[in-house]
């Protein structure tokens, strides 16, 4: 891998958009239309990013030291803070909600994760680099925060699912990442 400048990226801003379950990644990434909803103010923190792959060592009783390695699960999670008291992100963290009347947000005695379709911007001046799941779980990741110091923010994370229309569990996009261009 040969040393390249243009392939770091410091994320200055970020933007977090959800859809149904299975949507198709924006055909206009800098601007996502409806289905597309963008998730508003989440924290300077930014985003979290979580890939961990459980393996299990099989062995035999003439070779103990393994023959191969299996697969058995995959984590992949993302994770940011939301900042807006709004249904989304309410809805995100305490797993659905009642929003049949008007001012109230209902907390649910049965509450659910949040299956989505997610997007995520990740943007250093001209330089973007994406990311696409087409299904994500969201739920609360940790203690809500409220005090005199900062804004209300709710922990949200995602974990990313099988969908089974789609060829990936999530894509990377960039101009420079995958086949080169013409080849």
């Amino acid at each position: 891998m040969a040393l390249d400048d243009s392939t770091l990226v410091i994320p200055g801003v970020g933007f977090i958009y959800t859809a149904a379950p299975g949507t198709a990644k924006p055909a206009n990434v800098v601007a996502p239309e409806t289905p597309w909803v963008d998730q508003g103010h989440t924290s300077e923190d930014g985003l979290t990013i979580s890939f961990e792959i459980s393996r299990t060592k099989r062995r035999t009783w003439r070779a103990r030291a393994g023959v191969r390695v299996s697969v058995d699960e995959v984590n992949f999670t993302l994770g940011w803070q939301a900042l807006q008291v709004d249904n989304d992100s309410l809805a995100a963290y305490f797993g659905g909600g009642d929003i049949s009347t008007a001012d109230v947000f209902g907390v649910l005695k049965a509450p659910a994760p949040i299956e989505r379709a997610l997007f995520i911007r990740l943007v250093d001046g001209p330089t973007e680099v994406d990311l696409y799941a087409a299904k994500v779980a969201i739920g609360p990741n940790g203690e809500s925060t409220a005090g005199p110091e900062d804004f209300a923010g709710f922990p949200l994370q995602a974990e990313v699912l099988d969908h089974a229309a789609a060829a990936h569990l999530a894509q990377w996009l960039a101009p420079h990442l995958g086949a080169p261009s013409g080849a």
